[in-house]
């Protein structure tokens, strides 16, 4: 045990620093000594996930993604069996598990790989899911997938309706589904509604402006915590 916590204090310290090289071999040398520990798998897979996004060479970046995968099922399969050792935390740390991996099946372009996970992490730790469904609207938005990213921040807000970048990534995926008619841009239902919650949750959050230009821009109401409302200025015509 003096052994694997030497092991794990010096990768550590090696990641902080940056040099996960020194890190991932620490690592690997503590699974030689004991390979049944899943943290020791979960903080490879880190290492591994981290260190890939540093890489410029595209074959390399994918191996350590790969390798970071490998690592993280791992540590899984190891928490999962020892799922009766009375740890208060288990839960928890099953889905920190299938959180980090899912990130790194979205980093490696494995969209539908990272949505199974997450939902994953999300009923292994419901009283987490706000934020692993957030992660997930997160992945499918880049990936352009408008209508699950959508369903997936409904999901984020359903677990906890205060969280407000929710809604205003919501309402960016909305926005993104408007139609013209003529020179009249028309929003999606939702859209407007999603704009004014985050701006009644977070009237000057980091978005507030983005929220209230977005909002001006279909003709809508800006409307935020302090129970003021401005209309949006009428459009020009030509």
């Amino acid at each position: 045990v003096k052994q694997l916590n030497e092991k794990l204090a010096a990768a550590k310290v090696a990641s902080d620093a940056g040099d996960f090289d020194t890190a991932i071999a620490d690592l690997k040398a503590a699974n030689d000594i004991d390979a049944t520990r899943d943290l020791i798998w979960f903080k490879l897979g880190d290492a591994y996930r981290v260190s890939a996004t540093k890489q410029t060479d595209a074959v390399e970046k994918q191996k350590r993604l790969d390798s970071a995968v490998e690592a993280y099922q791992k540590a899984l399969q190891l928490k999962q069996a020892a799922a009766n050792d009375k740890d208060p935390n288990a839960t928890k740390t099953l889905a920190a598990y299938y959180n980090n991996l899912a990130e790194a099946y979205s980093k490696a372009g494995k969209i539908d790989d990272s949505v199974k996970t997450y939902q994953q992490a999300a009923l292994a730790d419901p009283t987490g899911a706000a934020q692993y469904y957030f992660n997930m609207g997160a992945v499918l938005t880049n990936a352009g997938k408008a209508d699950q990213a959508i369903d997936a921040f409904d999901k984020c807000i359903a677990a906890d309706p205060t969280k407000a970048e929710a809604y205003y990534q919501k309402g960016v995926n909305l926005l993104g589904k408007a139609t013209l008619q003529g020179e009249k841009m028309v929003a999606a239902p939702g859209t407007a509604e999603a704009f004014q919650k985050y701006l009644e949750l977070v009237p000057t959050g980091g978005h507030s402006e983005e929220a209230k230009a977005m909002l001006a821009s279909i003709g809508a109401p800006v409307e935020t915590g302090f129970g003021t409302k401005k209309k949006a200025p009428p459009k020009k015509s030509n």
